[in-house]
């Protein structure tokens, strides 16, 4: 964690813009009046007839609380107009919190059980290959592994860099033999941007998504490739295939070639396991006493990254809290606010003979309405701002790919009205003591 004293200093003075620019709002209209005018009691908002009026065959059919409901909403819009902007925010939140952690759950089975369908990637030294290979089937018949090696694909992969735009981004390299691109679905699985299959074909680039969004390079245009040997070769990407971790560089031996001037050196190998993960994991780790340089276990990857993304449930209850927190503050403001405006309102129904579920009944509806507005335009808010880290969030090696589960919403509405009825309770205290006799006392 770091301190950065501008995103401070700048994030006060926003603080202070917001806080001192809505007094003076408010205090503009007040300072405008005369003394003798401000010492007088406010009084009540004029009503005015409603567009539902006009729309007989509903107004007609609603009883007499429900249309004072209906036009007490209309009367005082400023406030009403506030709560539900307070309420989509509150909502919009809480989905930007469920979304995240809704998109880190799906990311690894998205990663490792959809696009990665190879269990083991390993890479040797070229001129070592054919021997760890057959060291590789040498211990897979071993009976205590508890493992099988059930069909291997030879490719050759390398850390190349891939420039494009005048930035460049550190991508791994897959050539796949001429004769064996008919095989790669077995062990990737490549598909553009639309979920269409995509089919590794001579001539074929294809660049992974989350190098697309960081170098901003699109389908036919041209980039330059360095290996790790210094070679650099111009190449033209083909189309975008989704990956979700890891940049990855897809081409056929023949392309290659054509590309660099050099023959292919098969280095590495994808290999399908049979057997458990613990398994698998235990095997792969066996397997660097053999003369692989490197051993990727596809279970590892998936056991490790679920392990260090579990800080993203704190990072939605923080979310959920600060939603929490800014809903309750705007409707208690808001509701109590409401309750002082119309006091004398209140108490001439309460004279008129309103019991104190009633008199309940009347302030909340109102509030719940609003709440429902409120959580109507914070879904659909809420969805766009989640949307929007797939592209706020072009981070290397990650195709943030935003998904919002069904369940995540509903819960989203469920907290708004949650935190609503919690306010309901603790104003509902305030209507219980409002004094009859001194809000309908006459100032005079």
């Amino acid at each position: 964690l770091s301190y950065d004293i501008v995103s401070s200093l700048v994030s006060v003075a926003l603080f202070a813009v917001g806080v001192v620019g809505a007094t003076i709002i408010a205090c503009r209209h007040e300072m405008a009046e005369t003394p003798a005018s401000l010492m007088r009691p406010k009084a009540p908002r004029a009503g005015s007839r409603i567009l539902l009026e006009r729309i007989g065959f509903i107004w007609r059919r609603m009883g007499f609380l429900n249309k004072v409901a209906a036009r007490n909403l209309f009367r005082y819009k400023k406030r009403a107009f506030m709560t539900i902007f307070g309420i989509a925010g509150c909502t919009a939140l809480v989905i930007c919190g469920m979304g995240i952690r809704d998109t880190s759950v799906a990311l690894s089975p998205k990663q490792y059980g959809h696009i990665t369908r190879y269990d083991l990637l390993a890479v040797a030294n070229p001129d070592d290959f054919t021997q760890t290979c057959a060291a590789l089937d040498e211990r897979s018949t071993v009976k205590d592994s508890g493992v099988a090696v059930t069909s291997t694909l030879p490719i050759m992969t390398d850390n190349v860099t891939f420039t494009f735009g005048g930035k460049s981004e550190t991508v791994q390299l897959i050539v796949v033999p001429d004769d064996r691109t008919d095989d790669l679905d077995d062990y990737v699985c490549l598909e553009d941007e639309s979920k269409e299959p995509l089919s590794l074909r001579d001539g074929d680039v294809y660049l992974s998504k989350s190098s697309q969004l960081v170098l901003g390079i699109q389908p036919g245009d041209t980039a330059h490739v360095q290996d790790s040997s210094l070679n650099v070769a111009k190449v033209k990407v083909s189309d975008i295939s989704l990956n979700y971790l890891g940049n990855t560089l897809y081409m056929t031996q023949g392309t290659y070639e054509r590309a660099f001037g050099r023959s292919v050196r098969l280095n590495g190998i994808f290999a399908l396991l049979k057997g458990s993960s613990t398994d698998q994991i235990a095997f792969s780790k066996k397997l660097k006493s053999d003369g692989w340089l490197t051993i990727s276990s596809t279970a590892e990857h998936w056991q490790n990254f679920e392990a260090n993304f579990t800080i993203i449930n704190s990072v939605v209850v923080l979310v959920t809290f600060m939603a929490a927190c800014l809903s309750f503050v705007v409707v208690f403001t808001l509701s109590n606010t409401n309750i002082s405006e119309r006091e004398r309102e209140l108490a001439t129904i309460k004279v008129l003979g309103f019991r104190r579920g009633e008199v309940h009944h009347y302030v909340n509806k109102e509030t719940l309405i609003l709440t429902a507005i409120g959580a109507a335009l914070g879904v659909p808010l809420g969805g766009l701002l989640a949307e929007s880290f797939t592209y706020i969030l072009q981070m290397p090696s990650l195709y943030f790919d935003v998904e919002v589960e069904p369940l995540s919403y509903v819960l989203a509405v469920l907290l708004a009205f949650g935190f609503t009825f919690i306010v309901n309770l603790a104003t509902n205290r305030t209507l219980n003591k409002i004094d009859m006799v001194g809000a309908l006392k006459s100032a005079e």
